[in-house]
């Protein structure tokens, strides 16, 4: 259940045993039992007291549920990595922000977050001005890129036969350009590259480059908030680590018919996560360790989360 859908795991014990002894309402009956006993979020926060960096990112990750799409809000530590809140709401808006930033500061205190990173959402930058006005916001420039790959195909362009030569050399030009404002080292340096990328786009009227300045110079300000505060980053590419690690987890839950049911598979997912090691994770000091331990959390050495939970707080799952 880790990586696979309910029904891809009764297939597979289907195949090994060769007779029914797993079905979807036994694992669904699995799911509500052990999530219903297992501590909350807040619950492990009470019991281990993980030391907070006072950095927040924040992210919306939709997904299909129930022939609908959802989003779930996250909140977590970009230095530990760490779960701080998750919420699921239908509409990715300020409402839905409002609602995790509060949670955060209840759990934090407004006075002790010193930073939040996230990738620019109107709704998202709202709630944090009305909420967080103090607090600098960083705009994540590995979305800005990411966005600008969706209108220029610089990824296919040594693939693809569509374009010219002198076509190519607009495109990986426009890049070039782009990057230079995005990478500068100076705050003065990024302003004046993105008034010469804009001059370049007048000269080269193209839609594509066009919608991609468009998107860098929406909430252009964000993207220079670590050159005002030394203790900002700009280029860790945080919330896009951790968006790979939830969005498989997410797509999973297709198979999922009750809200309930949706809410507590998310608990076990989210308690695991912050009780499993990083194995593979570029940055050599997180690698290893768990986002509780990264948090200065002593754990003991386990296998199994749900069993070091099971006898360390006496809980029974038997129904």
């Amino acid at each position: 259940l880790r990586c696979l859908s309910l029904n891809t795991t009764i297939d597979i014990i289907r195949e090994i045993y060769e007779q029914d002894v797993l079905s979807k309402q036994i694992i669904l009956d699995f799911i509500e039992v052990v999530a219903d006993r297992l501590p909350t979020l807040s619950e492990i926060d009470d019991l281990y007291e993980p030391k907070r960096s006072g950095f927040v990112a924040l992210d919306g990750v939709w997904f299909s549920f129930n022939d609908e799409e959802i989003v779930l809000l996250v909140a977590f530590d970009p230095v530990s990595f760490d779960i701080i809140a998750a919420n699921f709401e239908k509409n990715e808006n300020e409402e839905g922000y409002t609602r995790l930033i509060s949670e955060v500061i209840q759990k934090l205190g407004a006075l002790e977050i010193k930073g939040a990173y996230g990738d620019g959402d109107n709704s998202l930058i709202l709630s944090l001005k009305k909420l967080l006005p103090h607090v600098p916001f960083q705009l994540c420039i590995v979305h800005k890129e990411m966005r600008m790959g969706q209108f220029v195909p610089i990824k296919s362009l040594h693939l693809s036969r569509h374009f010219t030569a002198s076509q190519k050399h607009e495109i990986r030009e426009f890049q070039f350009l782009f990057r230079e404002v995005i990478y500068a080292k100076t705050k003065e340096e990024s302003v004046s590259a993105l008034g010469t990328l804009g001059k370049y786009v007048k000269q080269n009227p193209n839609q594509r480059f066009l919608k991609a300045y468009r998107s860098l110079s929406r909430n252009f300000q964000y993207t220079l908030t670590h050159f005002n505060h030394a203790h900002m980053q700009r280029d860790n590419n945080l919330l896009e680590c951790f968006n790979g690690i939830i969005k498989p987890r997410l797509s999973l839950m297709k198979s999922f018919k009750k809200q309930d049911n949706l809410n507590r598979y998310l608990k076990l997912f989210l308690l695991e996560f912050r009780f499993r090691p990083l194995r593979e994770s570029r940055f050599t000091n997180r690698r290893g360790q768990t986002p509780l331990e990264l948090g200065e959390v002593f754990l003991p050495k386990y296998y199994n989360f749900i069993r070091f939970l099971r006898e360390h707080f006496k809980l029974s799952f038997s129904s």
